[in-house]
C-alpha cells in the first residue's frame, strides 16, 4: 500500500509533535498553540515520507501459475496480444540459468550450494525487451525458445530449484526488475506465467489465474503439443514438494480447469473473466486510449 507507515515513521511523527507541544510551552504556555502546531506540521511530514508510487500502479499485473503442460504459455501469449501487455515466460530465466550451471559444471547432483551462490553472485543477468516478449540473459547467454527446451534443461530445471534456495532468489529478483524495464510503459501493464508468478514473484497482481488438467491431459499436451518429451507428472512432484517455494495456489486466484475444453474457449473464458474483472475492454487493441488506474473490484 503507498499509505503504509513504518515504526520509524510513526515515532518520527512522536517527535515532531513533543517538538511542537514544547516549543508553544515555552513560547505561550497554552497546549491549543502546540496542538494547532502538530496539525499543521504531521501532515507537511507525512506527505513527505510517502512512499514511491510504483511504475504499475497505473497499469495491469496479471499472473498465469499451474502445473506442468497446463496451457499457461499459450493462454497468456494470447492475452498479451489481446490486452497490449508484455509478456514474462519466468521459467525461461530459471532454464537460461539451468543451462548456464550446467555449461559451468555445477551440476545439481553435487549439491554444492556455496558454489553456486558464488556464481549466481558474479553472474551478470539482464532483461532484454524484444516487441511484447522479455528475454533474459546470463552472462550474454540469452537462449533460443528451442534452445530453452534441450533435453538437459528438461532433465535438470526442476532438481536445481528444489535443490538450491539462492537460485530461487537469484531468478526472482531479476523478474521483478521487470517492472522498471525501460519500455514497459509503453503497454498496458504485464502478464507473467510460470509456477510462483502469484505466490512469490508478483503476490500483489491485480488478477491471478491458476490453471489445472488431468495427468493424462498434460502427457498429451506435453507429447502431441510442445512435442517434448520430458514427463510433466514428475516434474509437478518436483515443484509441488519442495521445502522453499512450493509450487501452490496463490491467493485470490481464479481456477480454471484447461483440459475440459478447447484451446480457444480457455483463451475466451480467462480473457472474458478479466474484461469482467478488470474492465479493460476499452484498453484492447486496436485501440488506444489514455490508461487509468485498472485495480481489483
Amino acid at each position: 500500500m503507498i499509505f503504509s507507515r513504518s515504526k520509524k515513521d510513526l515515532q518520527g511523527c512522536k517527535n515532531i509533535y513533543n517538538i511542537a507541544h514544547t516549543y508553544s510551552i515555552m513560547k505561550t504556555k497554552s497546549f491549543s498553540f502546540a496542538l494547532l502546531a502538530a496539525i499543521l506540521i504531521l501532515p507537511l511530514y507525512w506527505y513527505c515520507k510517502v512512499d514511491k508510487v510504483s511504475p504499475l500502479d497505473s497499469k495491469i499485473l496479471v499472473t498465469i501459475d499451474g502445473g506442468s503442460a497446463t496451457k499457461k504459455s499459450p493462454i497468456a501469449q494470447a492475452l498479451a496480444k489481446k490486452f497490449n501487455l508484455v509478456y514474462i515466460e519466468t521459467g525461461a530465466l530459471y532454464r537460461t540459468t539451468a543451462h548456464v550451471l550446467i555449461k559451468a559444471g555445477i551440476m545439481p547432483e553435487s549439491k554444492n550450494e556455496s558454489k553456486i551462490d558464488k556464481f549466481l553472485e558474479d553472474a551478470r543477468c539482464e532483461c532484454l525487451l524484444e516487441d511484447w516478449k522479455v528475454k533474459f540473459s546470463i552472462n550474454g547467454v540469452c537462449l533460443t525458445a528451442e534452445e530453452l527446451r534441450a533435453g538437459d534443461i528438461n532433465a535438470n530445471v526442476a532438481k536445481y530449484s528444489s535443490l538450491f534456495k539462492s537460485i530461487n532468489n537469484f531468478c526472482i529478483k531479476h523478474i521483478r526488475e521487470i517492472i522498471n524495464l525501460e519500455g514497459v510503459q509503453k503497454f498496458n501493464g504485464i502478464i507473467a506465467e510460470g509456477r510462483t508468478c502469484g505466490t512469490y514473484i508478483f503476490p500483489e497482481a491485480d488478477v491471478k489465474f491458476w490453471l489445472m488438467a488431468t495427468d493424462s491431459a498434460k502427457i498429451n499436451f506435453r507429447l502431441n503439443v510442445e512435442k517434448e518429451v520430458d514427463n510433466p507428472i514428475e516434474r509437478d512432484k518436483l515443484d509441488f514438494s519442495r521445502t522453499f517455494y512450493p509450487v501452490v495456489k496463490p491467493e485470490r486466484a481464479v481456477e480454471v480447469w484447461t483440459s475440459s475444453r478447447p484451446m480457444e474457449e480457455n483463451i475466451a473464458l480467462v480473457s472474458a473473466f478479466m474484461e469482467q474483472k478488470l474492465d479493460v475492454k476499452k484498453y484492447s487493441k486496436p485501440q488506444k486510449s489514455k490508461i487509468m488506474s485498472l485495480r481489483h473490484r
